[in-house]
């Protein structure tokens, strides 16, 4: 028995899935840098994010012990990745000054430290679950209270409806009152 129709089985799945998640995660890309200071950039951490959503899906195919498991990049994290951000966009610019003088100096930093720190905390969190699972402390989680998961979970279609909006009308949506540029 042949295993080519098995392998291009494989190969029609993975451009299936590919067609489907590189759109979402050009979206991500425009949540997650969503800092005026990286719009000049965010074709570059597209590229960026899309390499690391390869990255994130090889090491969860190759490292499951699930034979049938697929890895993508979640939404949920969105949150954390552009608060994170955003706060270090912010903080550097503050500790420049007015924002007014915004060299080229200023936005390399932001850049190297915004990408460097990200990577820096998504590693880490990585090998913290990859920890949790070694030593089967994913039952931890059961011991969340059904509110709390209930309203991160109720956050995150917030967050996602926050982001979509933002992105249709091209200005960021950060606290509340800037709901008013709809109007």
């Amino acid at each position: 028995q042949s295993s080519i129709p098995g392998f291009i089985y494989y190969i029609i799945y993975a451009l299936v899935n590919s067609i489907m998640c590189v759109p979402c995660l050009y979206g991500y890309a425009s949540v997650i840098f969503n800092h005026s200071v990286f719009q000049p950039h965010i074709n570059a951490l597209s590229k960026l994010v899309i390499l690391s959503s390869v990255v994130h899906q090889f090491c969860f195919s190759t490292f499951s012990s699930l034979s049938f498991s697929i890895g993508q990049v979640q939404d949920a994290g969105l949150i954390f990745l552009s608060a994170m951000s955003n706060a270090i966009a912010t903080s550097i610019l503050a500790e420049k000054g007015d924002g007014a003088s915004l060299d080229d100096d200023v936005v390399a930093e932001v850049l190297s430290s915004t990408v460097v720190l990200l990577g820096l905390s998504t590693a880490c969190l990585g090998a913290v679950l990859i920890m949790m699972g070694k030593f089967r402390l994913a039952d931890a989680v059961a011991y969340l209270p059904l509110p709390v998961v209930g309203g991160y979970l109720a956050f995150i279609g917030y967050f996602c409806v926050e982001a979509g909006v933002s992105l249709c009308i091209s200005r960021p949506i950060m606290k509340p009152s800037d709901w008013s540029y709809l109007f």
